[in-house]
């Protein structure tokens, strides 16, 4: 560059990038030593300018996706503030053979030069490339065998019941020195209760409402529940003492991508892991309530078992007795002026959308009637249903037995004189409507009542 009628050599911009694979300390302590040496060479070198030293703490380098510092030199690069690059090897700069020559080629295209020091090459010399492809497989495959070592020695302590859990997102338990679980005391009533009031009749929708309203913390602190959360809890068998290992797995070494295990890998039970939160038989009883929903939608041709119960105690309750269909609540009002509620088939012609079935409507008081007299004519029997019930508890069906013994202990409370929310949903199973107008309400213990409305 010629300044003033003289050439003056410009310094070449220099940077350094380092990486270490893992978090331990000896590790940590390379990652430091490698920032000290890249600065010591760069700065002492007359013809370098120092850009910055970019380093990578305890990632991957199988991508280059959550490698921010790696991320950011690139940028730095297309913006034209570095010419020379110098790393200690191709495996610390990338094991992933694309990624490797995707962005030497294009670092080399906007005359960034890299220096691999172990192996001795420059990106910008024309043999370069051709020896920094076979050494960027051969760090691949390096890569590869590291994971699949790995993968092994997990699986062999899987295999023995070894194992150690994270219980950062995972309520009911804390982990001890050794990483077993032991159970949080207060975290594990908030699983017995939810374990309780899906056995109840509540759906996880009206579950995770009454934590939000009541400000019940996750494990997070926070109140903010999900119901997809509160389902997975349903059907997490750790919370009655056992253990699945490896669930899910690492599909692809590359891109650590996780999946599901739909029996690719094997699965390792274990029994009696840890103490457990929930008793077998009600785990068991809530796995058969999982089961009986989902055949109950499918039944009925719906993708929720109840919606809004709280407010709409009859929603999912009401059946067709000629399509199948669920009924569902069409508010109206009358010529003088007062509200009414009424229920009807929800069949309908898809292209239409007008009702197809013949099925009658039926008056929303007449279903709440109905129920406070079926419901009191069992109070008043109580001594009548007592053979019935023994025989639901103790007939090795957990589900019956729990929703019996919750109907036994509702029914001692005495009759009612209107329709409650929450007792429809613990002892009713459906109520169905026939062609002719005549009702069955069935109960969850079995017991059933035909009722004329004509």
């Amino acid at each position: 560059m010629l300044v003033n009628g003289q050439q003056i050599e410009l310094k070449k911009k220099v940077a350094a990038y380092c990486r270490v694979s893992t978090d331990q300390e000896e590790q940590l302590s390379s990652y430091e030593n490698q920032v000290r040496y890249y600065t010591e060479i760069i700065t002492r070198n007359p013809d370098y300018e120092l850009v910055d030293i970019y380093a990578d703490e305890g990632i991957s380098g199988t991508n280059t996706k959550k490698r921010d510092d790696f991320n950011r030199m690139i940028e730095d690069c297309r913006a034209g503030k570095i010419d020379l690059i110098i790393t200690k090897s191709i495996s610390r700069f990338a094991r992933n053979t694309l990624d490797c020559l995707n962005y030497v080629r294009e670092l080399k295209e906007l005359g960034v030069g890299i220096r691999f020091e172990k192996e001795n090459i420059d990106t910008l010399d024309a043999k370069g490339e051709v020896l920094l492809t076979i050494l960027s497989s051969l760090a691949q495959d390096e890569s590869r065998s590291i994971s699949e070592n790995s993968t092994w020695g997990i699986r062999r302590r899987f295999e023995k019941g070894e194992h150690k859990m994270s219980t950062k997102r995972f309520l009911g338990y804390d982990c001890d020195e050794n990483g077993k679980l032991i159970v949080n005391k207060t975290q594990a009533k908030i699983v017995v209760r939810l374990y309780d009031e899906y056995l109840s009749g509540r759906t996880v929708d009206y579950i995770a409402r009454i934590f939000k309203k009541e400000r019940v913390k996750s494990w997070d602190g926070k109140c903010n529940w999900q119901a997809s959360t509160l389902d997975s809890m349903l059907r997490n068998e750790k919370y009655m003492g056992d253990a699945i290992l490896q669930k899910s797995y690492t599909a692809d070494f590359l891109s650590k991508k996780r999946v599901m295990n739909d029996g690719t890998i094997p699965k390792y039970y274990i029994e009696g892991d840890h103490e457990p939160i929930i008793d077998v038989n009600t785990w068991n009883a809530v796995q058969q309530e999982l089961a009986r929903r989902k055949k109950y939608c499918e039944d009925h041709f719906t993708n929720n078992y109840a919606v809004m119960p709280d407010k709409n105690p009859f929603s999912g309750k009401v059946v067709c007795g000629k399509c199948n269909n669920l009924y569902s609540r069409v508010s109206y009002t009358t010529r003088a002026g007062t509200k009414m509620k009424k229920w009807r088939c929800g069949s309908t012609n898809k292209n239409s959308g007008h009702r197809v079935c013949t099925c009658p409507y039926i008056m929303e008081s007449a279903l709440e009637k109905i129920c406070v007299m079926t419901w009191n004519a069992i109070v008043e029997s109580i001594g009548d249903y007592e053979t019935l019930w023994n025989i639901n508890i103790e007939s090795g069906n957990e589900l019956l037995a729990y929703k019996t013994r919750l109907m036994k202990m509702r029914a001692q409370e005495g009759s009612i004189k209107e329709c409650k929310s929450d007792l429809l949903q613990e002892v009713v199973d459906r109520i169905t409507v026939f062609e002719n107008g005549d009702l069955r309400i069935l109960y969850y213990d079995g017991t059933e009542f035909e009722v004329a409305t004509h």
